[in-house]
């Protein structure tokens, strides 16, 4: 039988070297091919994240995972779209921003900068971030409310919504301004290819930069506004205004900022009463908590209304029977009268009937006042009206 004579190291050898071109060619495309797809998708790089409250201080979650507190950094987020929740123990923000993938020299971070706040109204932010949409614009702000002032290196720009090509790359100082709520700054960076995206929720104002007292009254301060952001909700508002207050502070008669609580009741528009707390007073029981108390505002919807409305003056009388001193306290003093004394009427007239008669020298608590009369309290059973032309008054 003819045999074959082909060599038995031969072959071994040959199939090797095929074996050994073959990896080689499949790691070399895996290598290459590899290295290109990285470049053209991002797989494989990471992205950054920064988290900063303004006060107090958050968990950071990101898509659905708790990834630290505030102040938050990292450089390992996977690029696309994420979900960022920023959490503390009352408030929660969520948001969803796409995250570029880093370069060979740089790393793309999202910023988010949050005041958590007390509610949706009363609270603040800015977020950060690049896009690489194809778009000429360098930089793309909008904000809430729309209409903001926007300032680059105190240069003022335009008005949001802003976009503009003409913002080259560096480094530099954004600020927004709209009346009646804080402005919001940042330091943001422009990189020429990008569009950096700047999103900012402003914080309103929910209190005056000063805030006086009424002139009728010994304790009620005016604390009324015209935004109507503000004053729809006003058991919001009186929480905001508490948050400002501790974190910000009140200047109450030009005395300076004051963030230890200085409102120890509050009476809004609609005649509802709020402890020092914000919480609803409704009960007789509650109201009687609050007749030792000194500072109270009231919150109306417009500062053109010199006085206050019914409901607010209601609710004020509800207080006083409880005990809370509100009207300015003024004394009438008898003043020398023909007669060594002078008649107390029930109505502000010369027709009213008489039912008591005071001394010259005496003096009383004044209770109202009307043209020409003032009505004062004789005792624990008699109010009465007096002519105003025997009355010497003080405080």
């Amino acid at each position: 039988m003819a045999v074959s004579t082909i060599s038995n190291d031969e072959k071994p050898l040959s199939t090797a070297l095929i074996y050994f071109l073959g990896i080689l060619g499949v790691a070399l495309v895996v290598f290459f091919g590899g290295e290109l797809i990285r470049n053209l998708t991002g797989i494989g790089a990471k992205s950054g994240l920064e988290v900063r409250v303004t006060n107090g201080e958050a968990e950071v979650i990101v898509n659905d995972k708790v990834v630290g507190r505030t102040p938050f950094e990292s450089k390992n987020i996977k690029p696309g779209t994420n979900t960022i929740t920023v959490r503390n123990d009352n408030r929660q923000y969520q948001t969803k921003i796409k995250f570029l993938p880093s370069k060979k020299d740089s790393i793309f971070v999202v910023g988010i900068v949050r005041d958590l706040g007390v509610s949706d109204v009363f609270s603040s932010g800015q977020e950060l971030w690049f896009d690489n949409d194809g778009s000429e614009n360098t930089i793309r702000i909008v904000s809430e409310p729309s209409g903001a002032d926007v300032y680059i290196d105190d240069s003022k720009v335009g008005k949001t919504p802003f976009s503009s090509g003409a913002i080259t790359n560096g480094d530099y100082t954004l600020k927004l301004v709209y009346p009646g709520y804080e402005s919001s700054e940042a330091r943001i960076n422009v990189q020429k290819g990008y569009t950096l995206n700047v999103s900012v929720k402003m914080f309103p104002y929910p209190v005056n930069p000063v805030v006086e007292m009424f002139e009728d009254s010994e304790n009620l301060y005016n604390v009324s506004l015209d935004n109507p952001t503000v004053t729809s909700d006003p058991q919001s508002w009186v929480k905001g205004l508490i948050y400002w207050n501790t974190t910000r502070g009140i200047n109450l008669d030009n005395t300076g900022m004051n963030k230890e609580k200085v409102f120890d009741f509050f009476v809004d528009y609609k005649g509802n009463i709020y402890d020092a707390n914000g919480n609803p007073v409704s009960t007789q029981e509650d109201l009687e908590k609050l007749k030792d108390l000194k500072k109270g505002a009231y919150l109306g919807a417009s500062t053109s209304d010199s006085g206050i409305t019914d409901e607010a003056r209601k609710a004020l009388e509800k207080l006083s029977s409880a005990g809370v001193s509100i009207a300015k306290s003024e004394t009438a003093k008898i003043k020398a009268t023909p007669y060594g004394w002078l008649r107390v009427r029930d109505t502000p007239s010369l027709n009213g009937a008489e039912i008591a008669r005071v001394n010259s020298g005496d003096e009383y608590k004044v209770l109202e006042k009307e043209t020409g009369w003032i009505k004062i309290k004789v005792s624990d059973t008699v109010e009465g009206w007096v002519s105003d032309a025997y009355i010497e008054l003080s405080e």
